[in-house]
């Protein structure tokens, strides 16, 4: 497949504060991006205070010093212009999206957020009892319950990837500590900026660029990359729910994470195994052969160096037996035999095909280009992308899957009926066994 992608001409720097400003003019549409990215994220959540990375990004979009949010939330609405937030493990972002011309309104109102957040009690009230409210639901949602025992085994209590948020640590959060947090870890220091879409350059610079050089905030809070960790041991794990009639399942082990050079190849296996929708291995022998679950899939969790593999399912309570053998008959052969030519090959289509998609529109690139800069990338990175793919042959990943994914030391965690389940795992080693509602 072509893949033919170079980026327009940037105006990259990196002020004196520490702050990386990308500048990407494109008049081609009338719609400009301003996003900034932090390296900070959930993993920086004190112990017992996990949410405080959330709650401080959210507080944020609530006004400013200049602007109480229901001023703040008509100028946006009355430009059709949006601010969006991601806060991940390792980074957050924030941006906003606008029509190019309410851009000299609309800037300026993005930075005093930055810089003067408001940080209202009314609304930092209001977000913590949504935040709860969600949480409740998370507590009875058996995916989510099996992604956190398995996170657990996996990691450890000590590991930022195995603490998660409580309902008790957000109830403990108090407005000072959001406001405390915000001003050690939001900065230009390691920050990246990017303003992408119909702008003029020297413009720019001349109305914003000392606003951003003049922000001296020193971050105090420390990056948070999470360790890897290895799998050492089989461990299963039983969690009782004795509402469903459906067992959710979730199996799998460590894995490097985005930095490791074969992370390519990793990719491309992920997807031939159980990433690939409906044309993955998974789905067509256990799904449509077998008929022992509507859908089953396979993900890699990849953070700086931290990363998993999992396998994620449900069956019926008394299929499961029957699934789990399935499940590890594949991985066996998967890890054994390896992939052939066909599904390389069709893998290759699609991952090339997939980053066309993903270079869509100036504000896919502009994420794009936070990405990159994350990880230290180059932007050959993308634009030779499809010279990357194509350089991975049979041996190359077949010697990746032998080396990365096994069948054994698997940590499998089940959430269902206890009484419906129990008698069929025997044979499968210790089961640790827990109810729903116990504290991970």
């Amino acid at each position: 497949m072509a893949f033919n992608f170079t980026f327009p001409k940037l105006d990259e720097s990196v002020l004196e504060n520490g702050m990386r400003l990308i500048l990407l003019p494109d008049h081609e549409q009338e719609g400009l991006v301003a996003a900034v990215q932090f390296p900070f994220g959930r993993f920086c959540d004190p112990v017992l205070k996990e949410g405080l990375t959330e709650m401080a990004i959210a507080l944020v979009q609530k006004g400013t010093d200049n602007c109480p949010f229901d001023q703040f939330s008509e100028k946006l609405e009355f430009s059709g212009a949006s601010v969006f937030a991601e806060v991940g493990e390792e980074h957050t972002g924030l941006g906003i999206r606008m029509l190019s011309k309410s851009k000299d309104e609309l800037i300026p109102l993005f930075l005093d957020m930055l810089l003067n957040p408001r940080m209202d009690r009314h609304e930092f009230d209001r977000i913590k009892k949504e935040m709860i409210t969600s949480l409740q639901a998370e507590t009875i949602e058996p995916s989510i319950i099996a992604n956190r025992h398995f996170f657990v085994e996996l990691a450890g209590k000590d590991h930022p990837a195995g603490r998660f948020h409580s309902i008790e640590a957000t109830r403990s959060l108090k407005l000072d500590e959001v406001k405390k947090y915000y001003s050690e870890y939001v900065g230009p220091q390691n920050a990246i900026f990017v303003v992408a879409g119909d702008f003029d350059l020297e413009e720019f610079k001349e109305k914003y660029l000392s606003i951003l050089t003049l922000w001296k905030t020193e971050c105090k809070g420390r990056s948070c990359f999470a360790p890897a960790v290895a799998s050492s041991k089989t461990a299963f794990r039983l969690i009782d729910k004795s509402d469903t009639t459906q067992t959710t399942l979730v199996i799998g082990h460590s894995m490097p994470g985005e930095l490791v050079k074969e992370r390519t190849a990793i990719a491309l296996a992920n997807y031939i195994l159980g990433g690939g929708n409906f044309s993955s291995r998974l789905m067509t022998s256990i799904r449509s052969k077998v008929g022992h679950t509507y859908g089953i899939s396979s993900q890699i969790a990849a953070e700086r160096t931290f990363g998993a593999f999992t396998i994620s399912t449900s069956t019926q309570n008394s299929q499961l037996r029957q699934m789990i053998d399935a499940v590890l008959e594949q991985l066996r052969d998967f890890c054994l035999n390896g992939v052939t030519t066909e599904e390389l090959e069709n893998a290759k289509r699609f991952a090339i095909g997939n980053m066309t998609f993903q270079l869509e529109g100036i504000g896919n690139i502009a994420e794009k280009l936070l990405w990159l800069r994350f990880y230290d990338y180059g932007n050959e990175y993308i634009e030779h992308f499809d010279q990357r793919i194509e350089k991975i042959t049979l041996e190359n990943i077949n010697n990746t899957i032998k080396e990365y994914f096994s069948p054994d030391k698997l940590i499998i965690a089940a959430v269902g009926k206890k009484t419906e389940i129990v008698n069929q795992l025997s044979g499968l080693g210790t089961i640790k066994q827990f109810h729903f509602r116990d504290k991970v």
